[in-house]
């Protein structure tokens, strides 16, 4: 009965979003890098803007949900590195690996997850890596994503994101515990909140124009493997070696073995790196997740 409700509430929603954009695109010509600099440099700003100054940033978890972060991140991004050099693929085929592997959909997919299986406790744990996840897609994911296409503009386009800024600006606020004022609170909520379905339809509009034959490629199935496998069980480790135990530890495993971020297609989009490799690893790894993300769930309360 959970299964099923879970595949109602939160797998049914993300792919009928995405399969709106596929067949919208198919009777109209989408500019999607259009779509995806919209959702980068603006929706997603509003996002961390409304989201962080009324985050609950206190408390011993806080810490420990940094150090998390940043070992799995570091874990990620040097496998992808390591398996892109160990079978020869291009930089952009390799960016894309990075992209894949280091970001898993934690916010759009793993928050809903949390509160079926964990409840609204469980739910306000990964609020935090959620937000830590959205401000490394924009920063770090921005850098890998441009620097696929031009080893130094990754750097350029970091400090040219207003995301950066909106980040620091938002962890001020937080830090002082003073929210937004009321109407711009309000518009960063409303463009805040329209993310999520613009970074669906950009995933939608590009597995439309896939070529399903990308699916026998080697590249796209080193993505899975790191994504699907590999990163849970390195989560898994890395949290009995920072010794985080109870429901703050299944959280963590549960939000970073979640499938390849859907934000990583639109960062592909934007900086045309390896597009299809890219939708195809998010779109393979969201489908395989109606399988084993209740094996994860159960894995995660031991």
């Amino acid at each position: 009965m959970a299964f099923l409700e879970l595949l109602w509430n939160v797998s049914v929603p993300i792919l009928v979003t995405c399969l709106a954009g596929a067949l919208f695109a198919r009777y109209q010509k989408v500019d999607t890098s259009s779509l995806a600099a919209v959702a980068l440099y603006l929706l997603a700003p509003a996002l961390i803007l409304s989201a962080l100054p009324t985050a609950n940033l206190h408390g011993s978890h806080a810490l420990q949900i940094v150090l998390f972060t940043a070992s799995i991140t570091a874990f990620c991004w040097l496998s992808a590195l390591a398996a892109g050099r160990i079978f020869r693929l291009d930089r952009a085929s390799s960016r894309s690996l990075m992209l894949t592997t280091i970001f898993s959909n934690s916010k759009n997919y793993g928050l809903p997850v949390l509160l079926l299986a964990y409840g609204t406790q469980g739910f306000s744990l990964g609020t935090l890596y959620v937000i830590l996840q959205i401000i490394l897609v924009n920063t770090l994911g921005v850098s890998i994503a441009a620097g696929g296409r031009d080893r130094q503009g990754g750097w350029r386009t970091l400090f040219r994101t207003p995301l950066l800024y909106a980040s620091a600006l938002g962890l001020v606020l937080c830090a002082f515990h003073q929210p937004l004022p009321g109407g711009l609170a309000t518009a960063a909520k409303l463009l805040g909140d329209a993310y999520a379905a613009v970074v669906l339809l950009v995933l939608g509009i590009q597995l439309g124009r896939t070529q399903w034959t990308a699916a026998r490629r080697k590249d796209v199935w080193i993505g899975v493997a790191l994504r699907v496998v590999v990163t849970p069980i390195a989560s898994k480790l890395l949290l009995w070696a920072l010794g985080i135990h109870g429901l703050l530890a299944s959280v963590l495993f549960v939000e970073a073995s979640m499938p390849a971020a859907v934000n990583t297609v639109a960062l592909a989009s934007r900086f045309h790196t390896a597009e299809e490799q890219t939708s195809m690893v998010v779109t393979i790894t969201t489908a395989l997740s109606f399988v084993y993300l209740p094996l994860i769930i159960a894995m995660g309360a031991r």
